[in-house]
């Protein structure tokens, strides 16, 4: 398996729940489209309804969400990110 830098920066959520990773051009592609109405998106790999569209978040933002889904917290003081069920080790 080959590794390599992905220039997926962004996260489209549908409802149902699938998410697609894109990249910069594609998000902004895809805002583009909903904002002139148009009813669908063909991404390549995929042909999206616009009305299933729920968000398009950058990976940062995502990667907090995913955080906070699985119980992770972030300390109030420290501002480091805690695993569920742990004290933060830290800053006491």
């Amino acid at each position: 398996m080959t590794q390599a830098i992905s220039d997926k920066t962004h996260v489209l959520y549908l409802f149902g729940g699938d998410r697609f990773f894109l990249n910069e051009k594609e998000a902004e592609l895809i805002k583009q489209a909903i904002s002139r109405g148009d009813k669908y998106i063909d991404l390549g790999s995929a042909f999206i309804a616009t009305n299933q569209v729920v968000k398009i978040l950058h990976h940062a933002d995502f990667m907090e969400a995913e955080r906070i889904k699985r119980g992770d917290y972030k300390c109030p003081n420290c501002d480091n990110w805690i695993p569920k069920g742990m004290q933060c080790g830290y800053c006491r």
